[in-house]
């Protein structure tokens, strides 16, 4: 037993200093995301918000992103990232207060341009953490490093959860907007880690010359394996955007969940999340990334039907545990995936591509979470009920589990990018 523990602990162990001052930093700064993430749709619910509205202003934040993900990729495509990952982690917390504030105005533009610009902010921070840690860290130490990287959003849902659940709950009852004001005060904590990070990183690349960081310097072979490494991301995030962020007013409407509980359950869910990603760098040197890949996704799919079609038997008693089971058990399953699908795309794509890569995912993510909330607030606008708009993210989930697939093969049969090039 303790040689199985020892096993499972020790890729962790070894993982460089400056990697556990980027994850921490990352850590108090999805404090203030997950809090949002938990609370935002209670807090717009109890003001009178309607489902499209909702959907409406988180489309704004999303699109943001995406006119300012790919000229950042090509922006930071080999410089030093240090810079770029601390400017966002200041501003990140300054917009994520001004878009709560931002909510008692009447005005809309006031408050499209807060979620806005606190998903740009955001990015600053998150889209560099991938390629910085590949740079700093350790070829042996990756699939830990990247692991560990996951986690602080599960870390943080934790925390948030619980906290949440005993502020919101009792005789405490602390008012939605202050619960929200208050984590997103502790999320500025992650600026002080993220000064505490080495100036010079290791394996930097060497500058290149004149115009390289335009999209010119794309060569034909970088654009093929971009695009076979950014289409299974594709097809996750566009099912994804029809229901993650929405899956809070499911459990709300359907099944009259108070914003207390949710964020509990959400916590415990990522309980099981971190117990998981512990098996990750075990999980891939026993298994291999097909089994922690498409076989931890497939099964993730078929809970997540599960979840949906409780739907259709919501007044029953227990409709709302089973629910609560299936969204318990399909988080670890989907976001332990997480890791070996980052670092499959990044071993695929080359060094020289990762930072592009990164924003493109970023752009892709926040591109198809976007139409999928434009999407998402025209079917509830037509009474399409819930139950359908989660089969159909399903469906979607089942052809991007295909396309890791396909991309696993791929890797294995043409090796890494850096692999092949010096050949």
């Amino acid at each position: 037993m303790s040689k199985f523990l020892r096993e499972v602990f020790q890729p962790f162990l070894r993982i460089e200093s400056s990697i556990r001052m980027l994850v921490l930093g990352d850590l108090f700064l999805q404090f203030g995301n997950v809090a949002l993430f938990l609370l935002l749709n209670y807090y717009l619910m109890d003001l009178g918000y309607e489902d499209a509205q909702i959907a409406s202003l988180h489309s704004t934040r999303y699109f943001g992103v995406i006119l300012f993900a790919l000229p950042f990729g090509m922006y930071i495509r080999g410089k030093r990232l240090r810079p770029v990952m601390q400017l966002g982690a200041i501003l990140t917390p300054i917009f994520g207060l001004l878009l709560i504030l931002s909510i008692d105005t009447s005005s809309v533009l006031i408050q499209k341009a807060c979620f806005m610009s606190w998903g740009i902010s955001f990015l600053l921070f998150h889209v560099p953490g991938m390629p910085y840690i590949l740079k700093t860290a350790k070829a042996e130490n990756h699939t830990a490093s990247i692991t560990l990287y996951f986690q602080t959003f599960s870390l943080a849902t934790l925390t948030v959860g619980i906290l949440v659940f005993f502020l919101r709950s009792g005789s405490l009852q602390f008012d939605l907007k202050n619960v929200l004001l208050a984590f997103n005060f502790i999320s500025f904590l992650g600026f002080v880690f993220l000064l505490r990070l080495p100036k010079h990183e290791l394996n930097v690349q060497k500058k290149r010359s004149l115009g390289q960081s335009s999209l010119s310097s794309v060569e034909h072979e970088d654009i093929r394996r971009i695009t076979w490494a950014i289409l299974p991301t594709l097809l996750i995030a566009v099912g994804a955007g029809l229901t993650i962020p929405f899956i809070n007013m499911f459990f709300a409407k359907v099944h009259g969940l108070r914003d207390a509980n949710f964020a509990l359950f959400g916590a415990l869910s990522h309980v099981l999340v971190m117990i998981t990603a512990t098996f990750i760098p075990t999980i891939k040197k026993h298994l291999g990334y097909v089994t922690g890949i498409t076989g931890l996704q497939s099964v993730g799919v078929l809970i997540l039907i599960v979840l949906g079609t409780t739907q259709f038997y919501a007044d029953m008693p227990w409709a709302l545990p089973i629910a609560l089971g299936a969204f318990m058990i399909r988080q670890p399953l989907m976001n332990c995936a997480g890791p070996l699908t980052t670092e499959v795309s990044m071993y695929y794509v080359g060094e020289r591509n990762r930072e592009l890569v990164a924003s493109v995912q970023s752009a892709i993510w926040s591109g198809s979470w976007f139409f999928s909330s434009m999407i998402f607030g025209e079917l509830r606008d037509y009474g399409i009920d819930y139950v359908f708009i989660i089969l159909a993210t399903a469906s979607i989930y089942v052809l991007g589990v295909i396309g890791y697939h396909k991309l696993i093969r791929r890797l294995e049969r043409e090796g890494r990018y850096e692999d092949r090039t010096t050949q």
